[in-house]
């Protein structure tokens, strides 16, 4: 009995031992499984991400709110998209869909090293007015790094597939319910340190305007914090960009319709001399600058020789440089059109058509060109009243977002000029000093050095001097293409003029103001330069005029008085013509000059005072 109990007993542990040691086995085996279903997990996520992490890394390397920006990577869209990539294992609907947004993600790579941001507006307007051989064609310029971001997103996606298909691993509840907490902590701390950054980094940047100001001038629009978190990345921010050009397009849509049976019932009056027939020859061209201050040119006293050409046509007398021009607004969107049309669009809303249509109903031919995009955010309203030119070429979009220069407008507008027709309208669009200011030249036009690279006996170069150097070499090559226009219209039979004004100023940063940019309410950007220039034909057919000017010169006005000036220049009226508006006539200074923030507060320049400290902002006098 005692040994057949020990038998028993010792079988018994002899089980126990087998058992333990197969749990054992087991549990090893679980835990390598574990470890290598998550490590093929892992592996399947990160060659998924890969097409998409190139973009969004770009953006995030050439982001100025570097810690934000990043942020909102790691904290918001990395947790969502592994979450998506749990469904993604499972929809080959969604696998293909992701494999469309990786190949897509190759042109927002693109964009974000050329230009440092998200594809927006421009890019979206460029591909829905581009025709089919045209994108063709630009593709097959760029046809290896098609090929090698095509062959990139194969790889990746047949890697994530491969590791996929080995992996076993099942993300718990509570996994996923601490990712949601993750991502919706990173998307709120997102939409709220856009706002904090914005208060501190820009604390002198923008005094004068509330924090949906801020937000529109950083491109947020109107977007709620939730949905502007998201926006500047890839594929989340897609989505809402899109819209946000759905709801542009719709408002431009909107504006033309109430628009489209306006008439000024423009007519050219009868001319005062036998000499001035209507056979006549009549050129006008109006060039729209872009970014220029009005004390970065040697014409208005700056000491460094920036503008020859103008410089050189005033003391011929054949310019007048206006000494006291402000415009009302100190962004595009706001300003091109007060200068089209004499009103401020963005306060009274679209009331009349430009001066263009005016000069169409008088009997002129029309041309608008420009080297700006044809649509974005910022020239919604200009690309409305260019649509009334007979005429319209946008050699920015021709060129698909590739890098032109103003003087690409040259050859078209002599072309033009050669044309039969007797009279005529050129309204020319420039990037003009536009940031980035170094790429708005050719490296033959760098009269001033923005780099001490090369050159052994130069003096350092910081990044303040070089940022006023490359804005300095920006104003001296748009004096250069002004030379060229005015150079081609003095050897035009007939009338000849030519009007320059810039849509608003710059700040430049200074060791008391790191500012660098407009948008604000300050001198700088407010206060603008404004050239008309006229041939020797016209100064003799139109000396009252032209004397006009030369007493108006020193006069207080606002760029709003370009639409009757250049009108009245042209002998064209109408119905309640603003004849007090005309630089031409007997002009009366004016005693306000209101100029607006973006939310139409108004403040009186002639009567603000700068404030302490504050990047010379001005506020209303005490």
């Amino acid at each position: 009995m005692n040994t057949s109990a020990s038998m028993e007993q010792l079988q018994h542990q002899q089980q126990n031992q087998q058992q333990s040691q197969q749990e054992s086995q087991q549990q090893r085996q679980d835990k390598h499984q574990l470890k290598t279903g998550l490590s093929h997990e892992l592996l399947s996520f990160f060659f998924l991400l890969i097409p998409f992490a190139i973009p969004n890394g770009i953006v995030i390397a050439k982001a100025a709110a570097l810690p934000l920006y990043g942020g909102k990577i790691i904290l918001s869209v990395l947790p969502v998209s592994f979450l998506f990539f749990q469904l993604w294992k499972k929809s080959w609907v969604l696998r293909l869909l992701t494999a469309l947004l990786a190949i897509l993600a190759g042109a927002e790579a693109y964009v974000a090293y050329a230009f440092g941001g998200v594809s927006g507006s421009s890019l979206y307007s460029i591909l829905t007015t581009s025709d089919s051989s045209e994108s063709f064609h630009y593709l097959l310029e760029h046809i290896q790094a098609v090929m090698l971001w095509l062959l990139l997103c194969a790889i990746s996606t047949v890697l994530a597939i491969y590791f996929a298909r080995r992996s076993a691993y099942q993300p718990g509840g509570f996994l996923i319910l601490c990712l949601l907490c993750i991502a919706g902590y990173g998307w709120y701390i997102g939409a709220m340190s856009a706002s904090t950054y914005l208060k501190e980094k820009n604390a002198n940047r923008y005094p004068t305007i509330s924090e949906d100001g801020k937000e529109k001038l950083f491109g947020v629009g109107n977007l709620p914090p939730l949905l502007s978190t998201v926006k500047d990345t890839y594929p989340y921010g897609l989505p809402v960009r899109l819209w946000m050009f759905w709801r542009e397009e719709k408002i431009m849509r909107g504006m033309e319709q109430k628009l489209s049976q306006f008439r000024f019932g423009a007519t050219v009056a009868a001319p005062v001399t036998a000499a001035a027939s209507t056979g006549t020859q009549e050129t006008y061209v109006l060039v729209l600058g872009e970014t220029a201050r009005f004390d970065r040119w040697t014409i208005n006293g700056y000491e460094r020789d920036t503008s020859p050409n103008l410089l050189k046509a005033r003391q011929n007398g054949e310019l007048v440089s206006m000494r006291d021009m402000i415009t009302p607004r100190t962004f595009t969107m706001g300003s091109i059109p007060i200068y089209l049309s004499g009103r401020d669009i963005m306060q009274e809303g679209a009331r009349q058509k430009s001066l263009i249509s005016a000069f169409r109903e008088a009997g002129f031919k029309t041309y608008f060109l420009s080297t700006q995009v044809k649509k974005s955010f910022l020239n919604n309203v200009t690309t409305l009243f260019a649509a009334e030119a007979d005429v319209q070429q946008y050699f920015e979009s021709d060129e698909t977002l590739g890098l032109v220069y103003d003087d690409a407008l040259l050859g078209p507008l002599k072309n033009i000029l050669q044309e039969k027709s007797a009279k005529k309208l050129i309204v020319l669009h420039t990037m003009g000093s536009h940031a980035v200011y170094s790429a708005r030249y050719p490296r033959a036009f760098e009269k001033y050095p923005v780099s001490s690279a090369g050159k052994a006996d130069a003096q350092q170069i910081d990044d303040m001097q070089a940022t006023s150097n490359a804005y300095d070499n920006s104003i001296r090559y748009t004096d250069h293409v002004l030379g060229e226009i005015m150079q081609a219209l003095a050897l035009l039979p007939g009338n000849a003029a030519m009007i320059y004004g810039s849509d608003h100023g710059e700040s430049l940063p200074t060791k008391a103001c790191k500012f660098i940019g407009h948008g604000v309410l300050n001198e700088e950007n407010l206060r603008v330069p404004y050239f008309v220039w006229t041939n020797q034909a016209y100064r003799e057919q139109h000396a009252a005029k032209w004397q006009n000017l030369l007493k108006n010169q020193e006069k207080a006005s606002m760029t709003s008085a370009n639409f009757a000036t250049l009108l009245d220049m042209a002998s064209i009226s109408f119905a309640n013509f603003p004849t007090e508006h005309s630089l031409v006539r007997q002009y009366q200074a004016r005693s306000a000059r209101m100029v607006m923030n973006l939310q139409n507060t108004e403040l009186d320049f002639n009567t603000a005072r700068k404030k302490d400290g504050a990047c010379g902002m001005l506020q209303v006098k005490d």
